[in-house]
């Protein structure tokens, strides 16, 4: 692994505990106050959904980035076409 490889696994982990922090709690407290009249706690929770989507998301790439293989340097020379 490459040192930007390390990196980008050490920032995606780290990632993790907000984001799913964000959807944990999003998704208990969209769901405790649907059934109550409280409608401004509901549409305060539902905004936490999306952050911790966007936040999952950067943390997902940044994984995809960490595991993909590098093209070998002088590998086999492409098929013609």
């Amino acid at each position: 692994m490459s040192g930007g490889q390390i990196a980008a696994l050490l920032c995606a982990i780290l990632l993790l505990l907000p984001g799913g922090c964000f959807l944990l709690v999003g998704i208990n407290e969209a769901d405790r106050y649907r059934s109550r009249q409280y409608t401004e706690w509901f549409d305060d929770y539902l905004v936490m959904l999306p952050v911790a989507v966007a936040i999952l998301s950067v943390a997902g790439l940044l994984f995809w980035l960490a595991f993909r293989r590098r093209p070998v340097r002088g590998g086999p020379p492409a098929p013609p076409r």
